[in-house]
């Protein structure tokens, strides 16, 4: 059971949270100099994202992200979304002690290809850059599922425990490996494994001896999918047909909070959005079932009822 706190404040609520926070998500305004609004059954939903200056607003991130920086736990990530235009100018800006634990920067396709583009290229992803609170955080590998093609076309070959494909394990020339003979074999730039781990492949027969060169099995049965990388083209915009509708400006989809949570939370460990918007932190954190607390600040009124009438899932 999930249990979901929900504040009326400014997302500097984040500093009165008494427990450390394994995961911080931060979805802040983007310095647009408009206010953002859509109309509901209920009304029109709003949020003015108008500053003085730009130094006002990125002195403002910075505190921000800094903040929430200095509440993580010892294996906790830090999640910042924002327009790629931004990112130089924040992390340029923000202390050594965090540019040192940045791990990379997500693009997310948000939308689909423009056809209408003229004189720029088309800007079709945000970008979420992610900071550790150390350099060995919780992370959970998340896999695409693999791809029909590559699995039709790679695992061809096929012994007494299954179909297989063949994975490296000798070196090549800008990778070169451990020297060594093994089997007869003395691949000219080495094995990319140590001589005990080829022993135990070769004790389990899970070397492919090709005419060649070896190869390592990987079994189709044991093939977890592709690793995600920081490239995300898989996890669409909300659109109409969603059961989640949207209900605020800049709602993101449940699968991308999903996929953050899946790999930075541990279990029974703390979330908290200082942006909550619509609640959809809240909402994919209770699929998941992962977290034992999560925290949704938010300062607007129109977000905050909405994160109170999420009572059928919350």
């Amino acid at each position: 059971m999930v249990d979901v706190v929900i504040k009326h404040n400014d997302w500097s609520y984040i500093k009165d949270i008494p427990e450390d926070i394994d995961l911080i998500y931060l979805d802040p305004p983007f310095y647009t100099q408009k206010r953002h609004t859509m109309s509901t059954d209920n009304g029109d939903v709003f949020f003015d994202d108008i500053w003085n200056s730009f130094d006002e607003y990125i002195d403002w991130l910075v505190d921000v992200v800094t903040t929430s920086y200095d509440k993580l736990s010892n294996v906790g990530t830090l999640y910042s979304h924002n327009n790629f235009t931004l990112n130089a100018e924040l992390i340029s800006r923000l202390p050594d002690r965090i540019k040192k634990n940045y791990q990379t920067t997500i693009y997310w396709q948000r939308s689909h290809p423009h056809n209408n583009i003229k004189n720029s290229w088309g800007n079709i992803v945000d970008t979420i850059l992610v900071i550790s609170k150390t350099k060995s955080p919780y992370f959970n590998v998340q896999y695409q599922e693999l791809d029909s093609t590559y699995k039709n076309n790679s695992f061809n070959n096929k012994d007494e425990v299954g179909h297989y494909s063949l994975t490296p394990i000798t070196g090549e020339k800008s990778r070169i490996g451990h020297n060594y003979e093994y089997n007869g074999v003395t691949p000219k730039y080495g094995w990319r494994r140590k001589l005990e781990i080829i022993k135990e492949f070769d004790d389990n027969n899970l070397i492919h001896w090709g005419k060649n060169k070896p190869y390592k099995k990987s079994y189709l049965h044991e093939s977890k999918g592709r690793p995600i990388q920081n490239f995300w083209n898989d996890i669409h915009p909300i659109t109409r047909s969603e059961k989640n509708k949207r209900q605020y400006p800049t709602q993101k989809p449940i699968l991308l909070l999903e996929r953050i949570i899946k790999s930075s939370c541990p279990v029974g460990g703390v979330v908290v959005d200082p942006f909550a918007g619509s609640g959809t932190t809240a909402i994919a954190s209770i699929n998941l079932d992962i977290p034992k607390k999560v925290y949704l600040i938010d300062m607007n009124e129109d977000a905050i009822s909405i994160c109170n009438s999420l009572t059928d899932v919350i």
